[in-house]
């Protein structure tokens, strides 16, 4: 077993330390250690919570007060992620900050306090923004059945013009394919090394990209020959993959999307996806269709359709059922695999080791 200390826990242990050591001195010693050295860890401002979540679109009411009445200050800087919003003079106040223009998810509120051009004080807030919008919600329709190979761990589904493609998991199983879409047998096929873990796939300008899962390694082939040509890194687990306005867009089985630029794969942006309530976390297999992204929920019937400007949940798609229990053979797992055909403007759905694939339209429910 591997004990892990964080930085913090390494600074409350050294503490801990220092006062037994001088607990355990001569009791007629004085020491140095001042109170004033555990005072500077306290925040220097009081600041009032806020309603959590915000709901994007209302106006948030940041207010301070000075929490140490000693401290001096001749300006007060107030930010937001970092963006220097106003400078206060003396003492702190309020603010009304509309919160329309922000992304979903954690947001920080800071203040830094000055005297004579040095810091001598700060104090910040972490506060949440919730999505306006109530989700809709759609059920399907089956436009039609294909075989799908059982053996196949889908982790992702591409369509290029008439060619459908295919990326599959576990090590030792993990491939990268252009497969037959009558019955998902293999027409071209690249292996992955056995130290590898096959995840989703995406095509952008005539390449096929490919996630792993734990190496922090993609793959990218060329097209059509599907000819591995490079390689790329990225800093999270690797789950699913799609491309939007040319750049790519991952998740990592978080709340999270990762924007990374398609020449470079620097990490461009990050967005938090949420409901009206909460952060939508397991995001998996990604498909981006006219301007909007679906993921798979993982171990779950549901895809998720997100607004990719800013995190919120459009709508929820239930595809509970979609593989009836007579044609499940025993060893299928997930729904995974999400494929926008747009000759047929139908999504091909599939799941891991699944012995089916389906054609399928999405329909929204009526308001009850």
């Amino acid at each position: 077993m591997v004990l892990s200390i964080s930085k913090y826990s390494r600074n409350f242990i050294q503490l801990v330390l220092l006062s037994f050591l001088f607990s355990c001195g001569n009791g007629d010693e004085k020491t140095d250690v001042r109170e004033t050295d555990l005072l500077s860890q306290r925040a220097a401002f009081e600041i009032a919570s806020v309603p959590l979540p915000v709901v994007s679109g209302d106006s948030i009411l940041f207010s301070a007060s000075v929490a140490d009445s000693s401290l001096k200050f001749d300006s007060i800087v107030v930010k937001i992620d970092d963006q220097r919003i106003l400078v206060w003079k003396e003492k702190p106040g309020s603010l009304l900050w509309p919160s329309a223009n922000m992304g979903m998810g954690k947001h920080v509120f800071r203040l830094a306090g000055f005297y004579k051009g040095n810091e001598n004080g700060s104090g910040s807030m972490i506060f949440s923004i919730a999505s306006n919008i109530i989700p809709e919600e759609f059920g399907f329709e089956v436009v039609k059945t294909m075989a799908h190979n059982p053996s196949s761990f889908t982790q992702g589904l591409e369509w290029q013009s008439d060619k459908l493609f295919e990326g599959t998991g576990l090590n030792g199983k993990s491939f990268v394919m252009q497969i037959n879409p009558s019955n998902g047998d293999a027409l071209k096929k690249v292996n992955l090394d056995k130290e590898f873990f096959g995840e989703g796939i995406t095509i952008l300008n005539n390449k096929l990209y490919q996630l792993t899962w734990q190496s922090h390694k993609g793959f990218v082939y060329s097209l059509p020959e599907l000819k591995l040509e490079s390689e790329f890194g990225y800093p999270t687990e690797g789950w699913g993959i799609c491309n939007l306005k040319g750049n790519l867009v991952m998740s990592d089985g978080s709340d999270k999307l990762y924007f990374l630029n398609s020449k470079d794969f620097h990490l461009d942006k990050t967005i938090e996806v949420w409901d009206q309530k909460y952060p939508v976390s397991e995001l998996n297999e990604l498909e981006a269709v006219e301007g909007v992204v679906y993921a798979n929920k993982y171990q779950t019937d549901t895809i998720v359709k997100i607004d990719p400007a800013n995190g919120k949940v459009l709508a929820y798609i239930n595809l509970a059922g979609l593989l009836k229990k007579e044609d499940r053979l025993g060893n299928e797992d997930v729904l995974n695999g999400i494929a926008w055909n747009p000759s047929d403007k139908l999504f091909y759905l599939t799941g891991k080791n699944w012995p089916k694939m389906f054609a399928v339209r999405f329909i929204r429910k009526k308001a009850s």
